[in-house]
């Protein structure tokens, strides 16, 4: 093994050790039930999509939309603060996820969101200082542990494992789309980041030719010895079993920006939210209560 592998290896195992003191998560929702108020899986999934949808409007990483969502997952997962309560409030729960995605801004985009901003972009409906106590309650009930290594990165750093000859652009925008996927598949919550990054790679890699079968061979085995190989196969297995990534090369994510988001271009693009037919959170809401 090259240096340079071995350097990378030494990073991968670094940040594996990170990982294991971050807070897990738990079923809570006990079985896929839904809770006395209505809240399931659905109205996860629901989250999930307005944080990804609101993400790729205002041109951000997604890695902030995976980070929010395990924020939302570990807060609710944590039974500490008012966590139990945003399992029986639809109005919290849904307050309690859009200030998760108001943390990982902050602490993982350059530009800037504001809490008007982000009051104005969820139509008023929650007050500034609703999401000030919710944020404080959040950042409590995580001890503070907001730094992780993230599926992305470990991605990243396996790439670096793989010949030289393959385009690793092209192979993190597949682990991109994949990444998308894995948020709003509740399976994956109960994942380590080393394990959702490992098998959006693998599946990226899948039905390609651009490996040899000895390169293919090699990679695995140096994957065997950074990972939970067992844990990468299974999450694997459950990544192909949705839809696969379209062919086509994504849209490159935009570089980001060290000037903050105006109040007028959140509302802008939220707007072009509304108008293509996807959910607010407030409309998220209004048709939990209607069914």
């Amino acid at each position: 093994m090259c240096k340079s592998s071995m350097i990378t290896m030494t990073r991968i195992e670094t940040m594996r050790a990170q990982e294991d003191t971050t807070n897990s998560c738990y079923n809570y929702f006990q079985g896929g039930k839904s809770t006395k108020e209505g809240i399931d899986l659905k109205a996860r999934k629901s989250m999930v999509s307005w944080i990804q949808q609101v993400r790729k409007a205002l041109r951000l990483s997604s890695e902030t939309s995976w980070i929010a969502t395990s924020f939302f997952d570990r807060y609710l997962s944590s039974g500490k603060g008012r966590s139990s309560q945003a399992l029986d409030d639809r109005y919290k729960f849904q307050l309690a996820a859009i200030t998760s995605f108001y943390i990982a801004v902050k602490i993982n985009e350059s530009a800037e969101l504001s809490v008007p901003a982000l009051a104005k972009l969820c139509k008023g409906y929650y007050a500034e200082a609703d999401i000030v106590s919710m944020e404080e309650d959040i950042l409590c009930a995580l001890d503070w542990r907001v730094s992780c290594p993230t599926p992305m990165e470990f991605a990243r750093h396996l790439l670096e494992l793989l010949p030289e000859k393959v385009d690793s652009e092209d192979l993190l925008q597949a682990c991109r789309k994949h990444l998308d996927q894995t948020s709003t598949d509740f399976y994956f919550t109960f994942c380590k980041p080393s394990v959702v990054g490992a098998s959006c790679l693998a599946s990226a890699l899948t039905g390609t030719d651009i490996l040899s079968s000895s390169e293919r061979q090699a990679f695995w085995l140096q994957l065997a010895s950074v990972t939970d190989l067992i844990e990468v196969m299974e999450a694997q297995k459950q990544l192909l079993k949705g839809r696969k990534p379209t062919k086509s090369k994504p849209s490159a994510v935009s570089k980001k920006s060290s000037k903050s988001i105006s109040t007028s271009k959140v509302l802008s693009q939220r707007n072009s939210i509304i108008a293509s037919g996807s959910s607010s959170p407030v409309c998220v809401i209004q048709t939990a209560r209607q069914a």
